[in-house]
């Protein structure tokens, strides 16, 4: 048999295995049938369209952030002021500590990052806990002056007033809890107050924009106070909503006063078009880095909750449909792992009329050429297509689907952090 015979019918045993229902496939929700596909289940061909969307396994949005006032005198301080897609992380992994220890009475001391200079081991909101029973949760550095600190948290539970502590390698006792790494960190230690730790607790578990404010020098030092969206509100109420509505958490000066603003947003969207393998590796690696991850496929048989088991949403419906009607922000990472034009191009259309902060799309270098001048033939600018990132993620010689979900990580945090990837991509995917 010649090799174009092989590959013809090998073609056409793909097409019937495409046809046929897998026996005991899951049946346990339902499709809505489409006269114009033919009556057969989701996406049969490119002849038409599902007249809606299915919603497999549906976990309620969060709400989105409030909007800041913009009258606060405030400035900020020098340092790293960050973010906080991730901020929420670090307290996320001590709450239950947390709650444990206020439940039983206990009082417990807060150590947390305030400011970082250079090079340090944690970002601004790391917190380490301490309570009056010795007990420690949390970190601020990995180690390097977590002993310097809890004796400084152990002083406060014993009834010293809250202080800030700066470490760094020029300190006194540099070659005992200096940082090795030659930076500089500002630590802020005080007592937790139940009565704002447990709304600021319920606030994170709810995924409820809300901003804690604490002054960290002056008579004042230690009164925190939670701080949720609005307009209204003294200087340091307006400050911490500036910060909350961008997401950032930091310090600011008020007037005289220095305030640590932590800012607690609801988890930045991830969107996965495409239920393949790859998408599967990518929602983990996804809800590891925080995101709230969503996985859409039009083909309704392959979004099942048995292929994805760890996303918070799983979504049939064609793509550019559902990302026309779905939320999308800054902190948005778009992910597209079709590479099938007739997905491909409307809904990476759809993509660049959004302010999301990544579009990638998976395909071969020949397959993002072709791509690139449909959707110029579409209309699409030139500048508009430096916004998709393909062949998506960095060039680390990606195989296996973790690895490709791992260089697409890579880039998106890249992108995310610094506003272009610093190594140069390669092809992943097909």
């Amino acid at each position: 048999m010649h090799a174009r015979q092989r590959r013809h019918r090998g073609r056409r045993r793909q097409a019937g295995r495409r046809h046929r229902r897998r026996p005991g496939a899951d049946r346990s929700f339902t499709v809505r049938r489409d006269h114009r596909c033919g009556g057969r289940e989701g996406v049969g061909g490119a002849s038409g369209r599902p007249e809606r969307h299915i919603r497999v396994r549906r976990v309620p949005a969060p709400p989105g952030g409030g909007s800041g006032a913009s009258g606060a005198r405030a400035r900020f301080r020098p340092g790293r002021l960050r973010s906080s897609a991730r901020y929420a992380e670090p307290v996320k992994d001590v709450l239950d500590t947390l709650e444990r220890w206020v439940g039983e009475g206990r009082r417990v001391a807060t150590a947390t990052v305030v400011k970082t200079e250079r090079s340090a081991p944690r970002d601004p909101g790391a917190v380490l806990a301490v309570s009056d029973a010795g007990e420690v949760a949390g970190s601020v550095t990995g180690g390097c002056v977590e002993p310097a600190v809890y004796d400084e948290a152990k002083a406060v539970l014993a009834g010293e007033p809250p202080r800030l502590r700066s470490y760094g390698i020029t300190d006194d006792q540099a070659f005992d809890i200096g940082l090795p790494c030659g930076g500089t960190v500002h630590i802020f230690v005080d007592l937790l107050e139940p009565a704002v730790f447990a709304p600021l607790a319920d606030a994170i578990r709810g995924e409820r924009p809300v901003a804690l404010a604490v002054p960290v020098n002056g008579a004042d030092a230690g009164g925190e106070r939670l701080v949720a969206a609005g307009s209204d509100g003294d200087a340091v109420a307006l400050a911490a909503r500036e910060l909350l509505a961008r997401g950032e958490t930091g310090l600011v000066d008020v007037g005289e006063e220095q305030v640590f603003v932590a800012s607690f947003v609801p988890r930045p969207r991830m969107y996965v078009f495409g239920a393949i393998d790859h998408a599967a590796a990518m929602a983990r690696l996804g809800r590891f880095l925080g995101y709230r991850v969503t996985v859409c496929d039009a083909r309704s048989r392959f979004v099942t909750p048995e292929r994805f088991p760890d996303v918070d949403e799983l979504v049939a419906e064609w793509p550019d449909r559902f990302l026309a009607e779905a939320p999308v922000d800054e902190r948005t990472a778009i992910v597209v792992l079709t590479h099938d034009h007739k997905f491909d191009i409307p809904l990476l259309k759809q993509a660049l009329t959004t302010t999301a902060g990544y579009i990638g799309a998976m395909g071969s270098r020949r397959t993002t050429a072709d791509r690139a001048d449909r959707l110029r033939e579409e209309g699409v600018s030139e500048q508009e297509l430096e916004r998709i990132h393909a062949p998506i993620g960095l060039s680390i010689g990606a195989r296996s689907p973790e690895e490709v979900a791992i260089a697409i990580a890579a880039e998106l945090v890249s992108v995310m952090r610094a506003g272009s990837p610093r190594v140069s991509r390669e092809t992943v995917g097909a």
